[in-house]
C-alpha cells in the first residue's frame, strides 16, 4: 500500500522521525502523518510530485510498488558501466602512467576531504 511505501521511503532517506521528514518536504507534520498512517483515501498528486521532484522518487514505485524506488537507479547502472570502462582504460596504460593516475586520484581525494569540512 502507498502509505507503507511512504514510510519505507522516509526511512531509506535517513529520516527516523515523521516530523523531520515533513519539515524537509515542507508540509505540516499532521498532514504527513495522515499520509504515512493511511488515514486518507487518496494521497494528493501534489505530494507525490513533490517527492519525485525533491528526491527523484519513481512514480511507478510509489504508486504500485513495482520497479526501483528512485528514478536514477538506471543511471546508477550506467555509472557502473562507466566505472568498468574506466578500470579497463587504466589497465591499458603503462605501469608508470597507472602509478601517476593513482597518485593524482589520491591527491584529489585528500583535497576534496579538506574542502568538505570548510
Amino acid at each position: 500500500m502507498i502509505f507503507q511505501r511512504i514510510k519505507e521511503l522516509r526511512e531509506k532517506l535517513g529520516f527516523s522521525r515523521q516530523d523531520e521528514f515533513a519539515k524537509a518536504i515542507d508540509i505540516s507534520f499532521r498532514t504527513y502523518q495522515t499520509y504515512e498512517q493511511g488515514q486518507v483515501k487518496v494521497i494528493p498528486h501534489t505530494f507525490i510530485e513533490k517527492l519525485n521532484k525533491q528526491y527523484n522518487v519513481s512514480f511507478q514505485w510509489l504508486l504500485t510498488g513495482n520497479g526501483s524506488m528512485f528514478e536514477n537507479e538506471v543511471g546508477d547502472k550506467e555509472n557502473i558501466s562507466f566505472k568498468d570502462e574506466l578500470i579497463n582504460d587504466i589497465q591499458k596504460l603503462s605501469a608508470k602512467r597507472q602509478e601517476y593516475y593513482y597518485h593524482k586520484i589520491k591527491a584529489d581525494l585528500i583535497e576534496e576531504e579538506l574542502f568538505k569540512n570548510v
